[in-house]
């Protein structure tokens, strides 16, 4: 991504279905959500990462709006400017040129066979020490569930595995919110059926989490992701197995361990679709050899 261009997801546009009128929700060292109509839109400034439902702008402008960060000032968006009031003064910046970046998996057209290339790389990875959810015996039950492949879900065991994981772990997005994340992403791009039944489940419970767990959960039922996961999958879409390793570094390296969160929810979903060992073999025998 340049660092001189504005960036946007697809998933804003257009960028006024939401409203015009706004309030800070959150601000943080490298960026800020805004919230218009329960809606939250990241507005950054990464170089090599956007949010599902961000906005990147160049450090110049998002350095312009500095002084004005802060939890409950006013935000005013059109197609072309963005305004926030503060006690002390107006910040406005411009929102063109703007690049509307694709961030949908699920219409890369992925197939199964791409996707399970993935599984090799995620096999090893200790993931027990990595994730930020101990693994204790009910989560060690669930995750074995959830790496069955073909499994037929009744809408209680599904929503006994949302109600456990989600809003479990510490931060602004916890771990449990991260791995479904990535699960929900991997059943939705192969048209899982099971992905339909978590997204009804997840929509049921969303209020369990915090509002920007919900923002990114949302976005991903609907097969959105952060940047550097479409960069993988479109990577897979591409036969170019040689970015695999380096793609899924990246991720892992998201937060403090939010990429490891999301990557493992991925490893279990890429079990559930393969169809070779039966009953969560493959995480039972990985966690077993771990203990």
């Amino acid at each position: 991504m340049s660092n001189q261009e504005i960036q946007m997801s697809e998933y804003l546009s257009p960028l006024l279905q939401f409203g015009k009128i706004g309030v800070i929700h959150s601000v943080f060292e490298h960026s800020f959500n805004v919230e218009i109509k329960q809606q939250l839109i990241n507005i950054a400034c990464f170089h090599d990462y956007l949010s599902s439902f961000g906005i990147n702008l160049p450090e110049d402008r998002f350095n312009t709006l500095a002084s004005a960060l802060q939890t409950g000032n006013r935000v005013k968006i059109s197609d072309d400017v963005l305004t926030i009031y503060s006690i002390s003064s107006v910040r406005q910046v411009t929102l063109k040129p703007c690049r509307l970046v694709p961030l949908n998996v699920f219409t890369l057209g992925l197939s199964k066979k791409q996707l399970l290339l993935l599984k090799p790389f995620l096999a090893e990875k200790n993931w027990q020490t990595k994730i930020g959810l101990p693994v204790d015996k009910r989560a060690s039950t669930l995750f074995a569930r959830m790496a069955q492949p073909n499994r037929e879900w009744t809408t209680t065991e599904w929503q006994e595995v949302v109600g456990y994981l989600l809003g479990r772990g510490k931060g602004l997005t916890p771990s449990g919110d991260d791995l479904l994340m990535g699960y929900q992403l991997v059943l939705g791009t192969v048209s899982d059926p099971r992905g339909i039944a978590l997204a009804v489940a997840l929509g049921e419970a969303q209020t369990a989490t915090t509002a920007i767990s919900q923002a990114y959960l949302t976005c991903a039922t609907k097969g959105y992701a952060n940047s550097l996961v479409y960069q993988l999958f479109s990577d897979l879409a591409q036969n170019q197995e040689e970015k695999i390793e380096e793609q899924l570094e990246k991720i892992m390296r998201i937060g403090h361990s939010s990429g490891k969160d999301l990557a493992f929810g991925i490893w279990l979903a890429l079990q559930a679709i393969e169809g070779e060992e039966s009953e969560g073999e493959t995480w039972k025998r990985v966690n077993k050899n771990k203990q």
